[in-house]
């Protein structure tokens, strides 16, 4: 088992309580309308607490599963290509027939004024992408340079845009698998950000990015910590 010492700060509470914010607040930027409660009750309570589409019902599950695969997957293994399409074949689980599979047909981002990786480059683009960012990530000197490393990678991994859907999931369950694995603190980009995170994106700017996770960066430093006091509470 590999030792990754942010992990061993998260209580299971804490666990829980990622997993509700950041699968509402990750399908909620793609357009699932289901409530940050409506969310708690499917992944905690196992209850479908009103009427609701059965596609949003799965998002809500199949983002659930992918973030603790990826969890388990961390305590044994690097992330690799192979984790990267697993996350990718949980989030689309009986929604896309090609989940966890590169992309066979032309995608294209709305609003976007660049081409995202054609089908047949996209196998080589992506071992690419993954190269570059372990040498840049291996050879960094500093947390705030890998933070920098992993959100330019994140919007390299959106603009080649592998999948045939689910890329923005997959690409944000990326992103917390590389700030677990470099032992850096979790940030859940929140909805409400979305406008900013899309411009982000949109206009490659990491200097922006940047200040958009510090303060989330905080905030979850503080809900880790919360979270740890008020189990030793309950001891």
């Amino acid at each position: 088992m590999r030792k990754i010492k942010i992990l061993e700060q998260f209580t299971e509470e804490y666990i829980d309580d990622l997993n509700v914010r950041m699968t509402h607040h990750s399908n909620g930027i793609e357009g699932n309308t289901l409530t940050l409660n409506e969310t708690a009750t499917i992944i905690l309570d196992d209850i479908i607490p009103n009427a609701m589409s059965k596609r949003e019902f799965l998002e809500v599950l199949n983002h659930s599963d992918a973030l603790e695969f990826l969890l388990g997957e961390l305590q044994n293994n690097k992330i690799d290509i192979y984790m990267i399409k697993e996350i990718n074949k949980i989030l689309l689980n009986r929604l896309n027939h090609n989940a966890g599979n590169f992309k066979t047909d032309y995608n294209y981002i709305r609003g976007a004024d660049f081409e995202t990786a054609s089908p047949s480059e996209t196998p080589y683009k992506m071992n690419e992408w993954f190269e570059n960012m372990n040498f840049q990530l291996k050879n960094s000197n500093s947390d705030i340079e890998k933070i920098k490393i992993i959100l330019e990678y994140h919007i390299k991994f959106e603009r080649i845009h592998p999948f045939s859907d689910g890329n923005g999931r997959t690409g944000r369950l990326i992103m917390l698998a590389l700030m677990l694995e470099n032992n850096l603190t979790p940030f859940v980009i929140t909805v409400e950000n979305r406008s900013k995170y899309m411009n982000i994106l949109r206009n490659q700017d990491i200097e922006t990015f940047m200040s958009l996770v510090e303060p989330l960066m905080e905030e979850e430093k503080k809900r880790i910590i919360a979270f740890k006091k008020s189990s030793k509470l309950q001891i």
